[in-house]
């Protein structure tokens, strides 16, 4: 050590002050950012997906074991097995499988384009086509068996497809109304049931309705619902 005259106080190594002056001119090291530290090595902050072709893989799954193996046999492993993805990569995602579920109702309920053809007749055909073609009845199944147990799927696949799903066809029945094609003292919900609920019908009594039936289904019920 020095005094503060600066010679070597009696004692210290002569090395000393050499070994200062060379810690002197040495560049301080770089602090690392506290905030890459907090990061996942993709660079993505903790706890957002990774990737969304694995967001898309772990959905295609669910829903694929969904309709194949109902609620009560799907499982967290199938799905990270046939999404090629590891359980943390879903559990970062989604809390169990019910949550799972809710999100892969959502996911479908998304990817549903509005209609609007404009007209009232054309919109209601283009609903019961889509019904017709795309729309399953393994997943109400699926759901309603479980209901006891987990009431919260039935209400989620109710809020979020079969609900909407109404209010649109409703919705067309009401622009109808403007445009003068439908009865303005028609009740829109309830004539909206009326057409969908000949779908459930025709599938439990009959199966999957074939090519034509929109058609027909349509040709019975307009004229009690045009003006």
């Amino acid at each position: 050590m020095e005094s503060s005259s600066g010679r070597p106080e009696p004692g210290a190594p002569r090395h000393a002050g050499a070994e200062a002056a060379v810690f002197a001119r040495l560049a301080p090291m770089p602090r690392r950012d506290r905030a890459f530290e907090d990061q996942e090595p993709s660079g993505r902050a903790a706890g957002r997906p990774l990737d969304e072709t694995v967001d898309s893989a772990i959905l295609g799954a669910a829903w694929q074991l969904l309709l194949r193996d109902g609620y009560s046999r799907m499982s967290i492993a199938s799905v990270a097995e046939t999404a090629r993805v590891g359980k943390p990569a879903i559990y970062r995602r989604y809390r169990d499988k019910s949550e799972l579920v809710a999100a892969v109702i959502a996911d479908k309920t998304a990817r549903v384009p509005p209609i609007d053809t404009g007209s009232a007749r054309g919109d209601l055909l283009a609903h019961l086509e889509f019904a017709r073609r795309r729309f399953t009845v393994r997943l109400a199944g699926t759901l309603i068996v479980e209901e006891t147990k987990h009431p919260e799927l039935v209400r989620e696949f109710r809020e979020r497809m079969i609900l909407p799903r109404r209010n649109e066809i409703a919705g067309a029945l009401d622009r109808g109304k403007d445009r003068g094609e439908v009865r303005m003292d028609l009740d829109s919900a309830l004539a909206a049931q009326a057409l969908m609920g000949s779908f459930l019908y025709q599938y439990m009594a009959d199966g999957a309705p074939k090519k034509g039936w929109s058609e027909r289904v349509l040709d019975t019920l307009w004229p009690a619902f045009a003006a």
